[in-house]
């Protein structure tokens, strides 16, 4: 299994405002102009799952599976062409921010690690950055 780790966000918002907005993908739609489109388009949130399409792999589903209230929020993939899922996590900076910092892990052989490791590492930085620029107040 593959791992990708982005760097940590910090934000200025404390961990349940972070979570208590993250633990409802909806609310990730604010977010949505940071994406960019020649790589994910066809985006739509719901509360508990997204869906988008990614250039050249197709339509991905992304669910809810796991959390821990104020720490984690796991995504694990529905219908992609390989398995992976994503954890958000969140740590307690002070009173009023909050380290974040996503990573995927994703079932793919080496050779296909080097074709598109990459774009995964692209992928969760940039949903790193997405989640730091949402208001969370």
């Amino acid at each position: 299994m593959a791992t990708f780790e982005s760097t940590v966000k910090t934000i200025t918002s404390n961990e349940e405002q972070v979570y208590g907005t993250l633990s409802d993908l909806r609310n990730l739609e604010q977010s949505k102009h940071m994406v960019p489109g020649n790589t994910i388009q066809d985006i739509e949130f719901y509360e508990d799952k997204c869906h988008f399409t990614v250039n050249p792999i197709g339509k991905i589903d992304l669910s809810i599976i796991d959390k821990q209230p104020y720490k984690l929020i796991k995504l694990g993939a529905d219908n992609a062409p390989i398995d992976f899922h994503v954890n958000i996590h969140l740590n307690k900076a002070d009173d009023n921010q909050t380290n974040l910092h996503v990573n995927a892990h994703a079932d793919i052989p080496p050779m296909v690690k080097m074709m598109f490791g990459g774009r995964m590492q692209q992928f969760v930085d940039q949903f790193a950055e997405a989640l730091a620029g949402i208001n969370y107040k």
